[in-house]
């Protein structure tokens, strides 16, 4: 009997250490993607009617990466150029559309290079990201509609 317990203990503590593992490795892994710039929650939808997928939303000097919620990986996935970035308007989300993860979401159709996809974010995110593009460079080919 002592030794199913034991046993036991073990299995249950390896188990802690695992989740405490993967947690602090997730921690680590939004904290080196952030790098001192603004980072915000973000929902990608590439068609529509396809299902939305969960990531973060980075805001850099010329560009906008996006990353995925989960994994490993310190890279983008997606990255987007502010001048060859056009915008729509927002259109408020309703909670069954499965993003509820982001509180009063917000979707932006956005065209990249020919290439159309939607965002979700949060109203304050979507006002980050509109000011983003709109504060372009003289020049920028970008458009907001």
């Amino acid at each position: 009997m002592t030794d199913l317990v034991f046993t036991a203990e073990v299995a249950v503590g390896l188990l802690i250490a695992l989740v405490g593992g993967f947690i602090l490795a997730m921690l680590g892994r939004r904290r080196a993607i952030a790098r001192g710039k603004v980072l915000t929650m973000c929902g990608l939808r590439s068609q529509i009617g396809s299902s939305w997928r969960s990531g973060f939303v980075r805001f850099g000097e010329d560009v906008i990466e996006w990353y995925a919620l989960g994994g490993v990986s310190v890279r983008p996935r997606h990255t987007w150029q502010r001048r060859r970035l056009d915008i729509g308007a927002p259109i408020a989300m309703n909670p069954g559309e499965g993003l509820d993860a982001i509180h009063n979401a917000v979707r932006v159709a956005c065209t990249h290079d020919g290439e159309s996809f939607d965002l979700a974010l949060a109203e304050p995110a979507y006002t980050a990201l509109r000011s983003w593009v709109e504060s372009a460079p003289p020049g920028a080919a970008s458009a907001v509609t």
